[in-house]
């Protein structure tokens, strides 16, 4: 869905950075939409906004949210299920639609790695627990479900197919061959991500991925809701969380799974901290309007420092700023003078580059190797160059290096023409 989504970006405005992140930005408004109707269905408005503050404002969710991977799917999904499954069980309006919403989520979530495994767990769980159990199986509710069921059978017979006739969809989906079982060196790199306080960079993202603020706030939430792990809201955190953190020590990188039940806890944990101030002044209007103040305050500054976190970090700290290029934007810039030129990159850029010639950059084209002659702009990145033949760069007349703003590895595209011009 994530790939598709992005293709439908390309078609309509072409390959830029802007296209090819726009997927990842739009799926992270909906998820923020989506979590923020869920925290009012959950919690007070106070106690809804103060959370939604601070999760949209989390150097993580900022960082996947920009990121242009299909890591936000994970973040969408989670957020989607749970509202619709709330609206469900809540019986608000119209609740045939979320009946439906809910299974076309949870059908369309099966073709993200390792979601069958999630869609399983909270099923079982959902089937113990007496109120959500009464509401899927009972007989009064039998007829309502007919739909929805019918609509996940068939979508799940798809997905099913889908995967008999492709053994690479098959085994990308259940997820198995990325799963690491070095379960010490899995522990290390989730230490560094959420708990190592000197900060370093761990698969892109700038770690410790949370504050620590948030941190205690979540553990705050954790041990309350684990007080009233009766209740089916403690039930399906406690659930997501546990099958969450059995995917991540397996595979540090699905750190997107969990952020879903992080942030709700993170929302008890703004609640319980609210409540057990009120509790010291029960009477006392003035003393908790003063203890809204100062948890208002702390969220503010919990806010601004995500914001400014993520913003100046992945600007100025050279771990993070090696991690990402403009290069794409560079090479355009340039080949709108030229009516045709070549390009030779490396293995690994070279699908990013493929999408540019087939929706854009028409007057452009791809080599795998320095031809021997050259009558148009040869184009050389960075990464190919230096494992290009030297006795065939000699032969060519370099005319400009193409550089950007970094003080390291600047010289992004080298332009090559005839050594006879």
């Amino acid at each position: 869905p994530f790939h598709a989504l992005q293709l439908v970006f390309f078609k309509l405005f072409g390959v830029s950075l802007l296209t090819i992140k726009a997927p990842a930005i739009l799926l992270s408004i909906i998820s923020s939409i989506a979590i923020f109707f869920l925290l009012k269905r959950w919690f007070k408005p106070s106690v809804a906004i103060l959370s939604m503050l601070t999760m949209i404002t989390t150097a993580q969710f900022l960082f996947i949210g920009q990121s242009a991977t299909p890591a936000i799917l994970y973040v969408f999904y989670a957020a989607l299920i749970l509202l619709f499954a709330t609206l469900t069980l809540q019986k608000a309006k119209i609740t045939w639609l979320w009946r439906i919403l809910l299974a076309i989520t949870v059908t369309t979530s099966l073709l993200t790695p390792y979601f069958w495994y999630i869609n399983l767990g909270l099923l079982f769980v959902a089937l113990l627990h007496p109120h959500p159990r009464y509401y899927l199986i009972s007989r009064k509710y039998r007829r309502r479900w007919l739909i929805p069921f019918l609509l996940f059978c068939l979508a799940t017979g798809a997905v099913a197919y889908l995967c008999l006739k492709s053994d690479t969809l098959r085994s990308n989906l259940l997820g198995f061959g990325a799963l690491n079982f070095n379960i010490v060196s899995n522990l290390k790199v989730l230490f560094y991500s959420y708990l190592r306080i000197e900060p370093s960079v761990v698969d892109g993202q700038i770690t410790p991925i949370m504050d620590f603020s948030a941190l205690i706030l979540i553990f705050l939430g954790l041990a309350k809701s684990f007080q009233n792990r009766a209740s089916a809201r403690s039930s399906m955190i406690w659930s997501w969380l546990f099958l969450a953190l059995i995917l991540i020590i397996f595979d540090p990188q699905l750190t997107a799974i969990i952020i879903v039940p992080l942030f709700i806890l993170l929302a008890v944990g703004i609640e319980t901290l609210m409540n057990e101030w009120y509790k010291l002044f029960p009477k006392n209007p003035y003393a908790r309007g003063t203890g809204l103040v100062f948890i208002s305050a702390l969220i503010i500054v919990m806010v601004l420092g995500g914001s400014f976190r993520y913003v100046d970090g992945y600007q100025h700290y050279p771990l993070a700023a090696r991690e990402f290029n403009s290069d794409l934007s560079l090479l355009k810039k340039k080949l709108s003078a030229d009516k045709e030129a070549t390009l030779l990159v490396s293995e690994a850029e070279l699908p990013i580059y493929k999408a540019l010639i087939k929706h854009n950059a028409k007057n452009l084209r791809i080599v795998d190797s320095i031809p021997s002659g050259i009558r148009q702009p040869l184009y050389i990145s960075r990464a190919a160059r230096q494992h290009a033949p030297k006795a065939s760069l000699k032969k060519l007349y370099l005319s400009s290096i193409l550089v950007n703003s970094r003080s390291e590895n600047g010289d992004r595209f080298y332009l090559y023409t005839s050594s006879e011009k």
